[in-house]
C-alpha cells in the first residue's frame, strides 16, 4: 500500500510540476516582453522549463506519499 501511495504521489507531482513550471515561465515571459516569434519561447517552456519541474514534482510528491502512508491511523 506504501509503494502505491508513493506512485500516485510522484505521478500527480510530475503532472502537477510540469503545468505549473510551464505555466510560470510563460506568464513571466510574458510580462518581461519576450518575443514569441513562431512559438519559441513556449515551446522552451513547456519542453525545456516543465520537465525540471516535473522531475522536482515528481521528487517531492513521492516523497510526500511515502510520509502519508507511513503515518499510523489515529481513531
Amino acid at each position: 500500500m506504501r509503494v502505491l501511495f508513493c506512485l500516485f504521489g510522484s505521478l500527480a507531482g510530475l503532472v502537477l510540476g510540469w503545468f505549473m513550471t510551464a505555466a510560470g515561465a510563460l506568464v513571466v515571459g510574458e510580462l518581461a516582453g519576450v518575443s514569441q516569434f513562431e512559438g519559441a519561447f513556449a515551446m522552451g517552456a513547456v519542453f525545456q522549463l516543465g520537465p525540471l519541474g516535473g522531475l522536482f514534482g515528481a521528487v517531492l510528491g513521492g516523497w510526500l506519499g511515502w510520509r502519508r502512508a507511513g503515518r499510523k491511523r489515529r481513531i
